[in-house]
């Protein structure tokens, strides 16, 4: 499919999930709230994943991420249209976080607790702290982008190692804000990174599925060679590990310490077929993914990685979906919302990422030339 094709054919997606989603919103608020935070959370960690890869890169000096700069720069791009797309939330607020409800709806023990918390979760501070991220992250994104089309590979580095300590801050925070305080009295110090790690997956997969569909085009097949997919796919793998390493971490000191106040969350996502779907992601996210990105021949033929990363973006929205959903239905209740939500959010942003992007390699890069002809292990 060609460039042109993929906007019209996400553009027109994306308009038909927006019709959706507006007729839910009337009909169905709360649900609409909820399936539209799901999509747009997915999107966004995603977006965030593409930008911190695009950073390691400029900041380690790395040579093989040069023939993959393009691709996540084009994913990075999506950053401004999410911050729009996030005034629904915003709109939606009262809808989604208990902690916006007035003190006299809520259980007594339950307001008590939540007042002790007003001076940070209050809507003020909490918009507050939404646009202060997005100007970080969309800042950083821009300048990355602008500066790598012109070669300013010392701005970008300085930029990038700079800028990491701020992106891992932000997206904590903002992991808090959005997804955690939809529970305001469960709470978990690594919930930021077990969003960041499922995100940074996801992002390396997207890659390697736009890097393998790029490969139609024949400078990029010339130049995106196994030695480059081999290592995008151990670095798939590695946090792959990751990722599983930080939901044993967060469950298992939940198991053991077993205390009232954090119990809940996870019982309310291991009670009926929410517990089958924490069992796909554990076969589906890790299982079966960790068995297959162990091959060193798949993971250097980018087709077959291709597959493998679709596999994992579609594992990583059944992530999101278990880590906001219970908050809304006790047992697994897909909605025809969940259709539109993703549709309208993801076709929207892809229609506009695909616009904003350009030419497919770095090839104006001075180190472009040692890049194409790096050799992994």
């Amino acid at each position: 499919m060609t460039r042109r094709g993929v906007i019209i054919g996400a553009g027109a997606l994306g308009g038909l999930g927006a019709i959706g989603l507006a007729i839910g919103f009337v009909v169905a608020p709360r649900q609409a709230a909820f399936s539209y935070l799901t999509a747009w959370a997915y999107a966004l960690s995603i977006a965030l994943g593409a930008l911190i890869f695009l950073m390691i890169g400029h900041a380690v000096g790395a040579r093989w991420t040069i023939l993959f700069q393009r691709f996540t720069e084009a994913i990075t791009g999506a950053l401004p249209v999410l911050a729009v797309l996030f005034a629904p939330i915003a709109l939606a607020l009262p809808r989604l976080y208990p902690w916006v409800a007035p003190s006299g709806a809520l259980d007594p023990e339950v307001a008590t607790k939540l007042a002790h918390k007003a001076p940070y979760l209050n809507a003020a501070f909490w918009l507050t702290r939404a646009v202060i991220f997005f100007a970080v992250w969309i800042a950083i994104g821009e300048l990355l982008v602008y500066w790598g089309r012109r070669s300013a590979h010392g701005r970008a580095r300085a930029l990038s190692a700079a800028g990491l300590p701020a992106i891992a801050l932000t997206l904590t925070f903002a992991a808090f804000d959005w997804l955690m305080s939809l529970t305001p009295l469960w709470y978990s110090t690594v919930f930021g990174l077990l969003y960041f790690s499922g995100g940074f997956v996801a992002a390396l997969a997207l890659i390697a599925v736009v890097a393998s569909v790029a490969r139609r085009v024949p400078a990029v097949a010339a130049h995106v060679r196994p030695s480059h997919t081999g290592a995008l796919g151990r670095l798939m793998f590695a946090f792959l590990v990751f990722w599983a390493y930080m939901e044993l971490s967060q469950g298992l000191i939940t198991w053991i310490a077993n205390r009232p106040d954090e119990v809940p969350w996870y019982v309310a996502r291991g009670a009926g077929a929410w517990g089958d779907t924490f069992a796909v992601l554990v076969i589906g996210h890790f299982a079966l993914p960790f068995l297959v990105l162990l091959s060193k021949p798949l993971k250097r033929r980018p087709a077959l990685l291709a597959i493998a990363g679709a596999w994992l973006v579609a594992m990583h929205y059944v992530d999101v979906y278990w880590l906001i959903m219970p908050v809304l239905h006790a047992t697994l209740a897909i909605h025809w919302l969940d259709v539109a939500a993703p549709l309208g959010v993801l076709g929207v942003t892809v229609a506009i990422a695909a616009w904003r992007a350009r030419s497919p390699l770095a090839s104006e890069d001075p180190r472009f030339a040692a890049a194409a002809a790096y050799e992994g292990s």
